[in-house]
């Protein structure tokens, strides 16, 4: 799996959940100037997901377009971490 099908897929997520605010997966910075020291834990790809509400999340839970997002990027993990945190800091809509 090539790493544009899958940002591919992650704007197609974008445009069919209803209250995701954005969303990127892209490979981890490594190397960013020459005293960067990453900060990643051996991660090497991030998904990250931001909702309008915790409605939003639970659709998203099982969403198929987020499913078939997550098939899609197994191939780049040895290992996966997931987070959800609420921050209300958006304007209500």
């Amino acid at each position: 799996m090539e790493l544009a099908a899958a940002v591919k897929q992650t704007a197609v997520m974008v445009d069919t959940i209803p209250g995701i605010i954005s969303a990127s997966f892209a490979k981890n910075a490594t190397a960013l100037y020459d005293t960067y020291r990453p900060h990643t834990k051996g991660f090497t790809h991030t998904l990250l997901v931001t909702f309008e509400n915790e409605m939003a999340l639970k659709v998203y839970d099982t969403a198929p377009t987020h499913l078939e997002l997550g098939e899609m990027i197994i191939p780049f993990m040895e290992e996966a971490i997931a987070t959800d945190t609420i921050v209300n800091t958006y304007p209500e809509t």
